[in-house]
């Protein structure tokens, strides 16, 4: 994949056009055919959301909704997502929010490894422009994402990992889950007070 990175001499990430940059590269992962999702997708869904408040969430895949509309997170499991950034004190926009892979797997299936490993440079590219404080995130697939590791959500959830050394980590529930299972968005909420102190954010009253 061809690389935005900043040329030699560039003092920082901060010093050059992080808004350009991204959408030099939500270009090149429009019309990217490193893998075989890309003959299905109706368009890549890139990201939304600036990530100017520190925080980003990074979900497994898109799903039909994202897949027709190009915006990760807009489906249900989004609506419940915007309902949970919102809870922690948050405008929608101010967070960033993108998912593993950038095209709809089949039947919303699991993203394969090989998926995965290809459209990883996209990710990886969008945190170190955006730069985040911290990662939430959102499933196991997420988290094999990051951090290349299989363990399961349910061991995971709660407990602070690091990306690449450099970034907190906060793995969860993905929304979808918290549709099926209601009860677990008290420990989804958990860990989200867990972000917000991590970040020195007051916690806001439940309402």
């Amino acid at each position: 994949m061809p690389s935005v990175a900043a040329p030699p001499g560039e003092a920082s990430i901060g010093a050059v056009d992080v808004p350009r940059r991204l959408a030099v590269l939500a270009e090149l992962a429009r019309v990217c055919t490193r893998c075989g999702l890309s003959k299905q997708r109706k368009q890549a869904v890139f990201a939304r959301g600036t990530g100017s408040a520190g925080l980003c969430f990074v979900g497994e895949g898109p799903g039909a909704d994202e897949d027709a509309q190009g915006l990760p997170f807009v489906g249900k499991a989004g609506q419940l997502l915007d309902r949970m950034i919102e809870a922690m004190g948050f405008d929608r926009d101010e967070v960033y929010v993108c998912n593993v892979v950038k095209c709809r797997p089949p039947e919303n299936r699991k993203p394969e490894l090989d998926e995965m490993a290809a459209c990883s440079p996209y990710l990886t590219e969008q945190l170190e422009l955006v730069a985040p404080r911290v990662i939430v995130a959102l499933g196991a697939t997420a988290v094999q994402g990051l951090l290349g590791t299989s363990e399961g959500i349910t061991r995971m959830r709660g407990n602070w990992k690091s990306y690449r050394g450099q970034i907190d980590v906060m793995p969860t529930f993905h929304p979808a889950y918290l549709l099926r299972n209601p009860a677990a968005k008290r420990e989804v909420w958990e860990d989200l007070q867990e972000v917000l102190r991590r970040m020195g954010r007051s916690i806001p009253a439940r309402r």
